[in-house]
């Protein structure tokens, strides 16, 4: 019967279209009536299919095999009975060989079978760029040893990195493929993203790698749930997806405060609410808190194979040590897992006090209506091994993916302070409305070191004791940024502003980084998914404080009684400020 409901509705429609409704209605009633009066009519002759974008009713019957048996009814040679089995069989016999898999391509490639039990969608993305640096005289006399520092060698040695004043480069920015969609039934997703990119500032060559594999549970609108590896739900600039963004690239204070420090992603699991039906969202999750495709029991720290002797040295010992304790033995063959027992724990509250602005940087949509939400988060993650304190650099064997993950997100200080954990906090905002868009977000992390004594810088001699140690303590660090875009042409051209300023310690002075960029957009298509971006950036980088083993003072040659090791005399020593004026020009698709 519902197929005959279908069908009315599909004549009712059609009628509309010719401005008889009310005529066209009786007209269905009556023909509803000579339907019931004969039962042949009464049983299911056909099926709505949808062809190309529309809705067609189709026969079940070929019209011929249909008109035979209708003037066989008609001439008493078989019963209206016999006819209405007929019609039916042949429903079920085109039901049954219909194919049970469709393809169609719609924004990505959907594949759909067993009557929408299993749905596949997949898409790819690259985004190709052209990068023109200007440097001032400071990259090529000092670099930034603290914030991006490079990490070289098997152990990890710490180095400034230095440039000329000009590069030209071409980079692969983005290159990702997707596969997503439902098992079982649409309220259990699945989302798989491979990329094989290189960032500009990576520590090592691009290669496939596993960014997203994650399935989500969303049969309970007030309690979703999602497993796997994915992006933290902590902070606006890092939720955002780099396919809907006003500049080439984030600016370096939203990478600088992921909510493990480490990465945008982890492995975990988040319990949250349905986005598209409450006004205010809310996200709990419990992670690794290492970063992608790494757990913690990836981390280690460096001992001597004497219990309770500090480790992490070749020669030296930098503590005050028990008499117990020979000279200094090398730690190659005395790694310790230790804090293997520690997980983030990461929460984010939502309010959409108007509409929904969604996570997109720009007003795309050109909102008739005004859009604006409020959130916050918090993340606490413990116990990440730095590298062991120790006077000297790269002799500590330390988990490089950790060391060199703080480097490429600009957290560089971090690395020598040993196991420090981590509480950070954001706060952001954000407001849409006929192609004006505004977004703004405040970070703090507190970073507590689990040795809470002074870092040794140099000792008497081999053995110890420490006689010089880190000018200072070490400090937090805090940072926002506001951006602000409008679309000269709505859905096509956009033009972009973003100021963004961080402080990477905050109890050291002269080392504040300042960012400005500019950014004109043009949307080819009206949408993301095929764009050309080009972008202006000026970065101001101080280059005061301290970090571990790279920084200033440290003695000349010969000046401590046993010699000093390389690089005692840290480039940072001749201080100034890094200046970069950089171009973007970039090119994506999104298919």
């Amino acid at each position: 019967m519902h197929r005959i409901v279908s069908r009315v509705s599909y004549l009712i429609r059609n009628f509309s279209c010719c401005g008889i409704q009310a005529v066209g209605l009786s007209l269905v009633l009556f023909c509803l009536g000579l339907f019931n009066a004969a039962e042949a009519v009464s049983a299911e002759s056909g099926r709505l299919v949808e062809k190309d974008g529309k809705y067609v009713f189709v026969e079940s019957m070929d019209p011929a095999t249909k008109l035979l048996l209708e003037r066989a009814v008609k001439q008493g040679v078989i019963t209206s009975e016999e006819y209405a089995a007929v019609i039916k069989e042949s429903q079920e016999r085109t039901y049954l060989l219909q194919p049970s898999f469709r393809a169609w391509y719609d924004r990505g490639f959907n594949f759909s079978m067993n009557d929408n039990a299993f749905f596949l969608k997949i898409r790819a993305r690259f985004s190709t760029r052209f990068t023109q640096r200007y440097r001032n005289d400071a990259y090529r006399d000092s670099g930034d040893s603290k914030n991006f520092p490079e990490l070289l060698g098997v152990f990890g040695d710490y180095r400034a990195s230095r440039s000329i004043d000009q590069s030209s480069t071409f980079n692969l920015r983005t290159a990702r493929l997707y596969f997503m969609g439902h098992l079982f039934n649409p309220d259990f997703k699945y989302y798989i993203q491979l990329a094989g990119e290189t960032s500009e500032n990576a520590q090592a060559p691009g290669a496939l790698s596993v960014f997203d594999m994650n399935v989500t549970s969303t049969h309970t609108p007030w309690l979703n749930v999602q497993l796997g590896q994915y992006k933290v739900y902590f902070n606006r600039s890092q939720i955002n997806s780099t396919a809907a963004m006003q500049f080439a690239s984030r600016a370096l204070v939203m990478d600088a405060f992921t909510a493990n420090g480490l990465n945008r992603r982890d492995v975990g699991v988040t319990i949250m609410n349905d986005e598209e039906v409450y006004p205010v969202n809310y996200y709990f999750g419990v992670f690794n808190g290492a970063g992608p495709l790494v757990n913690r029991f990836a981390q280690f720290t460096s001992e001597e194979p004497t219990s309770d002797c500090p480790g992490g040295q070749t020669g030296g010992n930098p503590f005050p040590s028990p008499a117990s304790c020979p000279v200094n033995q090398r730690n190659l063959n005395a790694n310790l897992r230790t804090n293997v027992n520690q997980l983030m724990y990461v929460a984010r509250l939502q309010a959409n006090i108007l509409g929904r602005s969604g996570y997109g940087e720009g007003d795309l949509a050109y909102s008739e209506t005004p859009q604006m939400a409020v959130g916050g988060g918090y993340a606490y993650n413990p116990a990440i091994d730095t590298s062991t304190d120790n006077a000297f650099v790269g002799i500590d064997l330390a988990n490089l993916s950790v060391r060199r993950a703080l480097a490429q997100y600009g957290n560089g200080r971090m690395l020598g302070q040993g196991v420090v954990d981590f509480s950070t906090w954001t706060l952001d905002y954000a407001f849409k409305y006929r192609g004006f868009s505004l977004q703004a977000e405040y970070s703090f992390r507190n970073v507590t070191r689990h040795n809470k004594g002074l870092p040794c810088m140099v000792t008497n001699g081999v053995g110890g004791p420490c006689t010089t140690t880190a000018p200072q303590q070490f400090g937090n660090s805090t940072g926002w940024y506001v951006q602000s875009g409008y679309y000269l042409i709505p859905r096509k051209v956009e033009v972009a502003a973003r100021y963004a300023w961080w402080d990477p310690d905050t109890r050291s002075g002269g080392d504040l980084i300042k960012e400005v960029d500019l950014s004109l957009n043009w949307f080819l298509s009206g949408t993301y998914d095929h764009q050309i971006m080009l972008t202006y950036s000026n970065v101001a980088m101080g280059q005061g404080g301290f970090a571990i083993g790279r920084s200033a003072p440290l003695p000349a040659t010969g000046a401590c009684p046993a010699g000093c090791p390389s690089g005692s005399v840290p480039l940072d020593s001749l201080a100034g400020t890094l200046i970069e004026n950089a171009v973007r020009i970039q090119y994506q698709i999104f298919f």
